[in-house]
């Protein structure tokens, strides 16, 4: 029987970001009984696609589920060392993210680079540990859930695990909201200097939404903010219903957990704390790669080529191009199209030319095609019924057609689409379980959103108008 793949299509994600999650997928997982023995990785022209066998993905994501579920303490172990890189990534970012990289000289330059992707590089190898158990597989999550079925009844599944699984972890996004309303309420006090508090705000998150290639927000868009709030009085307190709300929601998911036995509640708490590792890790990489982008902009003219040719080359081989031992020429070349092809018992290999385009063609065709359907389902990121209609957005580039209120469909979010999620009514994607970035921000805007159907960005076309039942986790095409 032919062997079926799987893909995950990510656009704007550059392919000096893509080494380190594959060497995880090559060497870690083997130190969980998971090696898997073949994986592709392809990139052209600012995307990059990641092909994993199908029935291996699925098999190992089950076997390392039961591995977990037997002994959480392996994950802990993993998300504890997330935490750790992720706090020295924010340490680092005070001392260099408005650093004049200009007045550096080259040795300097480098080592800070250096120090940078030694770190993104830890996280993204812990960080796809997790993405084994909950990105295309969602094995911990259905594990919940039939826990809190058998002991609360069905009824009760969707509120309290929303109320086991939200984040401890304030997000960028929320702290940026909070100290706005802040700066709003000295403005208001009397603090006159408006253009520094402006000033500093924007400097301690312009790079929130930085994602994998920015743009960083400008300063114009606090100071346009900062106007509309004025007109707008907005209020800069929790409502006491919202503050209730809260109470009611921490201190049920403590009752909720009280009625679990011991293993079943750290299995609970260990996807909670999975939903908050995974905030930290997208916000420590989204400061990595705007100091990074900021280093690369300066090597770029130090060496007379583009960013985007940079961006070809592995974050820790960047000593290798400023000696000139990488070419123009193969930069050029990876640009337009490369694979990096893994067989287990064999050493990755980089390819070019026609026998990449040869390979991946192969590849392709060994993906199942999609059965067209009236209805789609995935799964509930957060509860809510609407209808509206759909509008594909794929890449960054795309940000500017997107509408107030319509549905916004995609393969899968970072920090960089935050500013149309907030405009969304509702959001689809193809990719994720409940600790996908989608999944979060969804619940913290408290926006209907439905993720893991794999085929939304396929079945669905712009205009499309559709009923999104989140609770439901299915998505109806009405007309």
């Amino acid at each position: 029987m032919k062997a079926e793949w799987i893909s995950f299509e990510w656009p704007g994600y550059h392919l000096y970001q893509a080494i380190a999650p594959m060497e995880a997928w090559v060497h870690d997982f083997a130190k969980y009984d998971c090696q898997i023995s073949k994986m592709v990785v392809s990139y052209s022209r600012g995307a990059t696609s990641f092909y994993y066998l199908k029935n291996e993905y699925e098999s190992y994501g089950k076997k390392f589920f039961e591995k977990v579920k037997n002994n959480p303490a392996l994950m802990f172990k993993v998300l504890e060392e997330v935490d750790k890189t992720a706090e020295a990534v924010f340490k680092l970012g005070k001392k260099f993210a408005y650093v004049d990289f200009k007045k550096l000289n080259d040795k300097k330059i480098l080592k800070i680079h250096n120090q940078l992707f030694k770190l993104d590089e830890i996280l993204w190898r812990r960080g796809q540990i997790q993405n084994l158990l909950e990105l295309h597989n969602n094995y911990l999550t259905e594990h919940i859930k039939g826990i809190l079925e058998e002991k609360f009844g069905k009824n009760n599944v969707v509120q309290y695990f929303d109320y086991l699984t939200r984040p401890s972890y304030k997000s960028m996004s929320i702290r940026q909201d909070e100290d706005f309303l802040k700066m709003l309420k000295k403005y208001r006090q009397g603090v006159k200097d408006k253009s520094l508090m402006i000033k500093n705000h924007w400097k301690k998150y312009s790079w929130m939404i930085y994602g994998w290639a920015g743009p960083a927000f400008e300063i114009k868009y606090f100071e346009n903010n900062f106007k509309e709030a004025l007109k707008a009085k907005i209020n800069y307190v929790k409502s006491k219903s919202d503050i209730n709300k809260d109470k009611v929601a921490a201190k049920t998911r403590l009752w909720v957990l009280s009625k679990m036995d011991e293993k079943e509640k750290r299995l609970a708490v260990l996807l909670r704390t999975l939903v908050d590792m995974k905030l930290k890790r997208v916000d420590a990489h989204s400061l990595t790669f705007f100091i990074a982008d900021k280093i690369n902009a300066e090597i770029a003219k130090r060496k007379f080529i583009s960013v985007n040719q940079i961006r070809t080359v592995p974050a820790l081989e960047m000593r290798k191009l400023m000696s000139g031992k990488i070419t123009k020429e193969e930069m050029n070349r990876d640009y337009e199209f490369v694979l990096y092809w893994f067989e287990k018992g064999k050493k990755v290999r980089k390819i070019n030319g026609i026998e990449a385009k040869v390979k991946i063609t192969k590849i392709l065709a060994s993906i199942p095609g999609v059965k067209k359907s009236n209805l789609i389902k995935g799964e509930m990121a957060y509860a809510g019924k609407v209808r509206g209609k759909i509008k594909v957005i794929l890449e960054q580039k795309d940000f500017r057609k997107f509408k107030r209120n319509e549905i916004l469909v995609t393969r899968i979010t970072d920090p960089s689409y935050v500013p149309i999620m907030k405009m969304a009514q509702a959001i689809i994607t193809d990719i994720g379980g409940i600790t996908c970035h989608a999944a979060i921000v969804s619940r913290e805007l408290k926006k209907p959103c439905v993720i893991g159907t794999k085929i939304a960005t396929k079945v669905l076309k712009d205009g499309d108008l559709v009923e999104v039942d989140a609770e439901k986790g299915v998505v109806k095409i009405i007309k």
